[in-house]
């Protein structure tokens, strides 16, 4: 289901958790490049704000890329933004979550999220983000 800092799903968490059901996260960074996600989690404030303070990123924007020209050379460095809140919020939730990458190096960046945690503080400003769905909702 559709659950991030910017649609946390509080009421459906709490209903699973009393059933024992795990959910499932998917697109837990907003599916940045994708023609039906957004880059609002990503470029959200208070998430940047909090991964400041810790070091880390919000998101790492898999699709995104800039192209440094050095003297007839061209290299391309991805552009870190802010992913390891998010995935770091997901899994101190209970969440499973899909993070899909097949670039070696991004797996092991997302392992980063279980040295460090988020502090209570955190939690209040995440929880002070106005929720909105990021997908439209489909019309059946």
């Amino acid at each position: 289901v559709e659950i991030s800092p910017l649609w946390q799903q509080q009421k459906l968490r709490e209903f699973c958790n009393s059933k024992n059901i795990v959910l499932t996260a998917y697109s837990p960074l907003g599916a940045k490049g994708t023609r039906w996600g957004t880059n609002e989690v990503m470029d959200n404030e208070t998430l940047k704000e909090i991964a400041n303070a810790h070091n880390k990123t919000v998101a790492q924007a898999w699709e995104d890329f800039m192209v440094i020209e050095t003297s007839h050379e061209f290299r391309v460095d991805y552009v870190l933004e802010f992913k390891w809140v998010c995935l770091r919020w997901a899994f101190e939730q209970g969440l499973s979550f899909v993070v899909k990458s097949f670039n070696k190096e991004r797996m092991r960046e997302n392992l980063q999220i279980f040295d460090w945690g988020l502090s209570l503080d955190d939690y209040k400003k995440i929880n002070e983000i106005k929720q909105r769905r990021l997908f439209p909702k489909l019309e059946m």
